[in-house]
């Protein structure tokens, strides 16, 4: 049975998220009656997570007292069997109970960023006077208001390719004679174009050939996503280590981005995959001015935390420089928002939070993020189509597309 979103709606840690993304749990909740003396806390009862919706439960506290909580009262939106906030150890029935049930690794997986967000402010962290990492966040904040940073500039060629392309009077030659300035990239424009997922049937060796084949603004997304990881480099060798684990999550995101907007109708794939490269442009600038922070620099969880405070605003700062469209600016705005909802189909954005949560699935980072079909983006994706089971198929069924994708994006 469905359980009405009204009274999931005051559920912790289910409070506040999105009426859709409510609907859908609904569909997984049950409810399950209890005898007298029951143990919550079986083996296969901790299997689910319980919500009290009648009767009294006794709680046994990890330090060793009781604790009584009866339906209806504020305690009893929290989850009975853990994840909860008692630290209980044990729970018995007193008498008869009625339960609401969930998957546990559903509440799990929402709890993983549940705290975090209420630990947010509109701007980023929630400011605590004295805190280190506070004091840090606000230098960063305020060199970035003054304009204190030098800003990545976007790739000559790319430059170049944009501006040919925005000129009617552009050829076909004009844009190959840019591109063939720089033969290895021109060899990868070929071999894009020579690839199933851009209709290559008949094999083709001229860059012209392959600017005809994909298109003015195929060619101009492609260009840029390929010169795109010559800025995440950084004279810091600690630093360097990060901004290829930057760069190998981007490259990533942008190839599953690439795949789910294939299924999107309205969403243009080689503009996904931009996309997907340019989310976390913002932390670039913010990873080469940490070198010059040896607190950030010794605690990689702080530096973490500012970064990610603040890459939103600066990743916008940097794509309103470089003229991107008010589409790329609000993907940087809102890619890591899991839980943001707008009456908008898909957007970019919405692809974006969805290819990254695919790309965390089976590393450590997983536990730290909603499933992804957890997120108001993942209901419009392919005009709300897709389904777990459906959409993990299809990101493993074109694993070996998304590695090829990468390994143009990578240069290999």
């Amino acid at each position: 049975m469905s359980i009405p979103v009204s009274q999931l709606s005051r559920l912790i840690p289910l409070c506040g998220l999105p009426e859709i993304v409510l609907g859908y749990i609904g569909q997984q909740a049950w409810t399950e009656n209890l005898e007298p003396g029951e143990d919550l806390y079986a083996d296969a009862a901790t299997q689910d997570t319980g919500y009290l919706l009648k009767g009294r439960v006794s709680l046994q506290l990890t330090d060793g007292t009781h604790r009584v909580v009866e339906a209806g009262t504020t305690p009893a939106n929290s989850p009975l069997v853990a994840p909860g906030p008692f630290g209980a150890s044990g729970a018995t029935c007193d008498g008869k109970v009625k339960l609401l049930r969930l998957p546990r690794e559903l509440i799990d997986s929402i709890y993983a960023c549940w705290w975090t967000s209420r630990q947010q402010t509109g701007s980023g962290i929630e400011l605590k006077e004295d805190d280190l990492e506070d004091t840090l966040y606000m230098t960063f904040y305020q060199q970035i208001q003054a304009g204190g940073y030098e800003l990545p500039s976007m790739p000559e060629i790319a430059v170049k390719i944009g501006r040919a392309v925005d000129n009617p009077n552009s050829s076909s030659d004009d844009l190959a004679r840019i591109i063939s300035a720089d033969p290895p990239l021109a060899a990868r424009l070929v071999r894009t174009a020579n690839s199933p997922a851009f209709g290559g049937e008949k094999k083709i060796i001229h860059c012209r050939d392959a600017v005809t084949r994909l298109g003015y603004a195929n060619t101009r997304n492609l260009v840029t996503s390929f010169v795109l990881k010559n800025l995440f480099t950084t004279d810091s060798p600690l630093i360097q280590q990060r901004m290829k684990h930057l760069w190998r999550h981007s490259r990533r995101v942008a190839a599953i981005a690439y795949i789910l907007a294939r299924l999107s109708p309205g969403l243009v794939p080689d503009q996904a995959m931009l996309a997907g490269l340019i989310h976390d442009i913002g932390a670039i600038p913010l990873l080469i001015a940490a070198a010059d922070y040896p607190q950030l620099l010794d605690d990689t969880q702080k530096l973490d935390s500012v970064v990610d405070a603040l890459k939103p605003e600066l990743g916008a700062l940097i794509l309103r420089n470089w003229n991107f469209p008010q589409s790329a600016i609000d993907t940087v705005l809102h890619c890591d928002q899991w839980f943001r909802q707008t009456d908008q189909p898909a957007t970019y954005s919405d692809l974006v939070i969805v290819a990254q949560l695919f790309s965390h699935i089976g590393t450590q980072s997983m536990q730290q993020v909603p499933s992804p079909d957890l997120t108001p983006a993942f209901h419009k994706i392919a005009q709300g189509k897709l389904n777990p089971m459906s959409s993990i198929s299809i990101i493993n069924e074109a694993e070996k597309e998304i590695s090829a994708i990468e390994e143009l994006l990578e240069g290999g």
